[in-house]
């Protein structure tokens, strides 16, 4: 229950990379992945050991942005410290506007949802577009009408929660 990969996006279709993304995420073990595919990295990792240069490795939990982020925000500790109290109160302004390693994993994934459920609804419109389709299906009226309310509510559903992680990483929501 232990892997270790060395650019293992190289050389992949996208249907293979995806499966290869869905079975790390599911791996109950220890993965150690060495990677320049940043998408790859945010999709699978949740804790990032980072070599720094001069001898310096740091831990962050969360993806790859997740620990781009952490850094930026160490590196303007570090220059607000000689900077004065005015420049640390406008970086901890700009932090509150950020992402949670959550949302930014939710935000991540929220568009493949979005397309999965709208491809849902197309699935059943286009039973319901059939010519014999109540000579064949007539049962299944009610149960797709059904499936398909819910399909089309949780797309809905999905374009605002998209919206709203979005306003948020964008800092344009009011809070």
């Amino acid at each position: 229950n232990f892997l270790i990969l060395d650019e293992p996006t190289n050389d992949l279709d996208l249907a293979t990379l995806r499966v290869l993304e869905e079975a790390l995420v599911a791996f109950d073990g220890c993965v150690i992945a060495v990677s320049h595919d940043r998408y790859f990295l945010n999709r699978v990792c949740n804790g990032i050991l980072a070599f720094e240069g001069d001898g310096k490795v740091h831990f962050s939990e969360g993806g790859y942005d997740y620990y781009l982020e952490k850094r930026a925000i160490r590196e303007s500790e570090t220059a607000a410290h000689s900077a004065g109290p005015k420049k640390l109160r406008e970086r901890v302004r700009v932090q509150a506007n950020k992402l949670s390693w959550k949302e930014t994993k939710e935000l991540e994934t929220i568009e493949a949802d979005i397309m999965s459920t709208e491809a849902e609804v197309e699935r059943i419109e286009a039973l319901f577009s059939e010519p014999d389709f109540y000579q064949k299906r007539g049962e299944e009226t009610a149960r797709l009408t059904e499936e398909l309310a819910a399909a089309r509510a949780k797309v809905d559903r999905l374009y605002a929660r998209w919206n709203e992680l979005e306003e948020l990483r964008t800092g344009l929501r009011s809070s």
